[in-house]
């Protein structure tokens, strides 16, 4: 008889996200689990491995969400399947829903601290972010009894799950596509990249200006943006910055592509760059792009967050100087535009260092074994 197999739910990721689903996902696949995967549809091409997929619409507006979130509801009721995993705080009362109605167990992927991240969202009103922060802590404290295990993105949230059954899976890079790794060759356009989500918080504004700064020396560079822009008014305030200082061919904007294309437009770069304000929900979480950049052999220019700083010093693969410090940054990048060498020695640590450490595969081997004695337990 084979294993129950295993539903995994978002009504905000799309259906192919990085932890969710190229490593969570496709790791349990993978391991002979049967997955089905109801998340948000995707445009971007990517391999299944056989996991079962409903893509939902994604929705314009916050009734459409709600119907959207009842919509996941009932197809997740309906899966022949022994186990829930959700990767949303939003899903949290759909969850205990579901447990509700088919007694199944539950496990809840939390991919960040979501207290500070309430209290940083820009669209809610300053005075009640702090009450509704405080809000969710009671109503996940009310929750956890229900939850059968959690997952958590970092061990820094481990303050909110004391005394649970939890098991932190770090967000340490696949290695999917180290093979396509090739040298950065010189004589190209000087070209500097960021991966990610692209938002003011996650440095959109600052990246522009020192694309202005650094034309003084480097009259071709290019900034290539790498995936999509958080809100419309952060890409108008993004275009007129770049009309303003006559930009147009010096910043990129590729929108959403494959996990695969990632990879690719790390390569075609030079210098990878996560430049993210200290937001509270950003100082603790490890750098999934600053892997990425690594293992790919390029050097970096990150955020001077404790974790970060400590990772980069101790490969040597770049620098870690303060976001919003413009002088700091563009002196590191000069520097690093400036010498292939000193490049080429720093990405080769970088990758060294997440080939032999900072990589997906024990995370991997250590989620499959956590999910396999939740499932026996009901054999």
């Amino acid at each position: 008889m084979s294993a129950p197999g295993i539903c995994i739910l978002s009504t905000v990721h799309l259906c192919f996200d990085v932890r969710m689903f190229q490593a969570e996902a496709r790791t349990l696949a993978k391991a002979g689990f049967d997955l089905t995967l109801i998340a948000l549809e995707d445009p971007t091409p990517s391999e299944t491995e056989g996991i079962h997929i409903f893509a939902q619409p994604r929705p314009r507006h916050r009734l459409q969400r709600m119907l959207g979130t009842l919509r996941v509801l009932r197809l997740a009721k309906a899966q022949p399947v022994g186990l829930y995993i959700f990767h949303d705080p939003e899903l949290l009362p759909a969850a205990l829903l579901l447990k509700l109605f088919t007694g199944r167990r539950l496990v809840y992927d939390v991919h960040e601290d979501v207290p500070a991240s309430i209290r940083n969202r820009a669209w809610l009103p300053r005075p009640l972010r702090p009450l509704i922060a405080r809000f969710y802590q009671l109503f996940e404290g009310l929750a956890l009894p229900f939850i059968d295990g959690l997952t958590l993105a970092d061990h820094a949230y481990q303050k909110y799950y004391r005394g649970r059954h939890t098991l932190t899976v770090l967000n340490y890079p696949l290695t999917t596509y180290a093979d396509l790794y090739e040298e950065r060759q010189p004589g190209g356009r000087p070209t500097l990249v960021y991966a990610g989500s692209i938002t003011a918080l996650r440095g959109l504004y600052e990246m522009i200006e020192l694309v202005r700064r650094l034309r003084q020396v480097f009259p071709d560079l290019l900034l290539r943006l790498v995936g999509p822009v958080g809100s419309a008014a952060e890409k108008t305030r993004a275009e007129e910055l770049i009309t303003r200082h006559d930009l147009g061919g010096h910043v990129e904007f590729t929108g959403l592509v494959s996990h695969l294309e990632v990879h690719r437009q790390i390569l075609a770069a030079d210098v990878g760059l996560a430049l993210l304000h200290p937001d509270p929900n950003y100082i603790n979480s490890l750098p999934t792009k600053m892997f990425e950049y690594m293992m790919m052999g390029r050097p970096v220019v990150v955020s001077n967050f404790p974790m970060w700083a400590e990772i980069v010093a101790e490969a040597g693969c770049g620098y870690a100087p303060h976001p919003l410090d413009l002088d700091a940054v563009e002196q590191h990048l000069r520097r690093l535009l400036g010498d292939v060498d000193l490049r080429r020695e720093m990405g080769r640590r970088g990758r060294a260092a997440v080939l032999e450490k900072y990589n997906w595969k024990k995370e991997g081997e250590r989620l499959v074994e956590f999910y396999r004695a939740l499932l026996k337990e009901d054999c």
